[in-house]
């Protein structure tokens, strides 16, 4: 009698760890095929452009009087102001000569931007080392032009 009730509670046990252990692994796997699912989403989205207008590179542009500088480098977009004020963003190319940037920091006041803030633009025109463009930030138009740093 003694061994038949050691039995049962071992078998017991067995059975909630199985359970157990069944669940969470199930609980991985969707887990797992959910990220691999947004991973694969967000690839699609992407869109690979092989030759992008603006390559990596330094570039300048003036604003009120001051020269400010702008640095493309392995996908992001940094702008360097006076007072040790930046803003930098991720640059997602959507063709060779359209783009959008994602502010993923900034320490730069009196702007209507802010982390998450999207701009989009558009190099319109190539004279040389100049590149004009036109802007679209929260509904708003605007123009300006970058010119290539030697």
């Amino acid at each position: 009698m003694k061994n038949s009730n050691t039995l049962k509670f071992v078998l017991t046990l067995c059975l909630i760890s199985f359970i157990f252990q069944t669940s969470f692994s199930q609980e991985r796997v969707r887990s797992n095929m959910i990220n691999s699912y947004s991973k694969m989403y967000t690839l699609a989205k992407s869109v690979v452009v092989e030759n992008p207008v603006l390559k990596d590179g330094k570039y300048t542009y003036k604003f009120k009087d001051k020269k400010i500088l702008v640095e493309i480098k392995n996908g992001y977009y940094y702008e360097y102001h006076p007072d040790k004020e930046y803003i930098k963003a991720v640059i997602d190319w959507k063709s060779e000569y359209q783009y959008k940037l994602i502010i993923v920091d900034i320490e730069k006041r009196n702007v209507p931007l802010k982390v998450g803030s999207e701009l989009t633009a558009e190099i319109v025109k190539i004279d040389g080392n100049k590149y004009f463009y036109t802007f679209r930030l929260n509904n708003k138009t605007g123009n300006g032009s970058f010119t290539k740093v030697k």
